[in-house]
């Protein structure tokens, strides 16, 4: 099984964007039993999910099964807000540059995937101190590599961070999605692996990255629920 829990997922249900996702869903079909999070970002009002019926295997020609989640990315940590979300979505992940609302993140019961930024430099250092505390509440943590192919920076600040977390995570807890925004920018399995293994992942962890760790994020989750 193939894991990518961040599909970007456009609030405008426009054709051009339902035919990317098409393409995108298609595409990792081809590869391996895929598990797919379509990821929606919480902006001013909360997005409406996609009818999912329009991703059926004849559409997308799928060679193998595809199961699909839907994920809502936030910026910040407002509990009445959280759990209305929670009615609506599978997954629910934080995304932030500000170090106060990522210190609240790795403290709360209320976060399912903290998603570091890569698209620009961190204004603050992650903290040992703040990845345990995430750790003991079983969050996970997310690195993209989409961002790294589209930019040449975003590929520096992702090999830093993924890094700096494999040093105080271990690799407990971490995930690889793609936020692909177009087909091309999926990866299969093995690319994903050694990019994995490149950052300092010993095999087993590397691998863990797109199967194990994501799968038992969305059974503790959907369990919950």
């Amino acid at each position: 099984m193939y894991c990518d829990l961040n599909i970007p997922c456009s609030a405008q249900h426009d054709r051009s964007a339902i035919d990317k996702l098409k393409l995108i869903l298609s595409r990792l079909t081809q590869l391996n039993e895929a598990t797919v999070a379509l990821n929606y970002t919480m902006e001013s009002k909360i997005p409406k999910p996609i009818d999912e019926s329009i991703f059926n295997p004849s559409i997308l020609n799928s060679r193998y099964p595809l199961k699909l989640y839907k994920r809502v990315t936030i910026d910040a940590i407002d509990p009445q807000q959280i759990a209305e979300l929670r009615s609506q979505f599978d997954l629910i992940a934080l995304r932030t540059n500000d170090y106060t609302v990522f210190h609240a993140a790795c403290q709360s019961n209320l976060i399912d995937i903290i998603s570091l930024h890569v698209d620009e430099r961190l204004t603050f250092e992650l903290s040992s101190v703040d990845i345990k505390n995430a750790l003991e509440r079983n969050i996970y943590f997310e690195i993209c590599y989409a961002p790294a192919i589209r930019d040449a920076q975003a590929r520096t600040y992702t090999v830093q961070l993924a890094k700096q977390l494999f040093e105080y995570t271990q690799g407990r807890n971490v995930i690889i999605s793609s936020e692909a925004h177009i087909v091309s920018e999926i990866r299969n399995p093995a690319d994903v692996f050694y990019f994995a293994k490149s950052i300092g992942f010993p095999n087993d962890k590397a691998k863990f990255t797109v199967e194990k760790h994501c799968e038992q994020l969305l059974n503790s989750r959907l369990n919950v629920k």
